[in-house]
């Protein structure tokens, strides 16, 4: 398999494209040409999926333009237009708003280009425009994470919500799959405050500062959309200066090795591990079986693992 190479200046400029790189397997003389429409390029969980979508990719005889929306919306919904006016063999978007690439997913339809979106939901009416949704269930982890948190407490308590990008499906599952699930096994736990802090670390410690200025002792747990924010909610209480051992429990996403290290010191109660290679591989694995013209679900899911200080030895870390 050959290295992925850099593609410079072929992008639309206008577009500030970031992150475009091709590649093919060696001795196919028809290449499948797939773009690959990503969140970010630079992100603990993002990169691995990239890495790991284009290495598939390639190893299935695919050109891959990837093209990264750096959390915009407006920049993926334009890049998304992009790739349909180019007429590439098939499309894979990872969507940060569940409605706003909705007429690029139409002129897709329409120009008969498969198409699916990977790790985050749309809004049900996207589902005719789109083939397969290959990802992680995040309502299923926010499910998981109040069933964590409701164990750690004991079934009551207050607790915070440190989530992700407003309007992000992601967030909206995760958040939701949470606070229904508290209502639906009748949970005495009640939310003080959610915030965004947009899945980075530094927002969310900024945003915990508050958190602990207003409300202090009086938070009992906190539900992190992902081990990142988590850990931006770990730096201020210890810039707060308050006792790392009196740390409230803490309910994190993704399965990152930060968070393993901290359940086996104590100071994190659970993480949800899903992997971002199994996520950018199967949604290669899944655009290559379009474009060649098999069948696929509508819905392929991956894996999910709850991990606690009870089997964080028994688990692999997704990164």
């Amino acid at each position: 398999m050959r290295k992925l190479a850099l593609i410079g200046g072929t992008a639309a400029a206008a577009l500030a494209l970031a992150g475009c790189a091709t590649g093919t397997a060696s001795g196919d003389a028809a290449s499948m040409d797939i773009c690959y429409i990503t969140a970010a390029e630079s992100h603990a969980y993002a990169t691995p999926a990239n890495d790991a979508f284009d290495a598939a990719a390639v190893a299935a005889g695919a050109t891959v333009n990837r093209l990264s929306q750096e959390f915009d919306v407006q920049t993926g919904a334009d890049q998304l237009t992009t790739c349909v006016s180019q007429g590439v063999d098939g499309i894979v978007l990872w969507p940060l708003d569940p409605q706003a690439y909705i007429p690029g997913m139409i002129a897709a339809q329409d120009a008969g280009i498969p198409l699916i979106i990977i790790n985050s939901p749309m809004d049900p009416e996207a589902e005719a425009y789109y083939d397969s949704f290959t990802g992680p269930d995040v309502y299923e982890e926010g499910v998981l994470a109040a069933d964590a948190l409701n164990d750690a407490l004991g079934g009551s308590g207050d607790v915070v919500i440190i989530a992700g990008q407003a309007g992000n499906g992601t967030t909206i599952g995760r958040t939701d799959g949470f606070t229904e699930q508290l209502e639906a096994i009748g949970s005495g736990i009640e939310v003080l405050q959610v915030v965004n802090a947009d899945f980075d670390q530094q927002k969310a410690l900024e945003a915990s500062r508050d958190l602990l200025t207003r409300f202090g002792d009086d938070i009992a747990g906190v539900y992190a959309n992902d081990d990142t924010m988590a850990l931006g909610f770990i730096d201020a209480w210890t810039e707060s200066g308050r006792d790392i051992a009196d740390i409230p429990p803490i309910v994190g996403i993704n399965g990152q090795v930060q968070a393993f290290d901290l359940i086996r010191e104590g100071q994190y109660f659970a993480t949800i591990v899903q992997s971002p290679v199994e996520d950018g591989k199967l949604a290669a694995e899944t655009i290559v079986k379009l474009i060649q013209g098999e069948s696929v679900d509508k819905r392929l899911p991956i894996p999910l693992t709850v991990v606690t200080a009870d089997n964080v030895e028994d688990v692999e870390p997704a990164f």
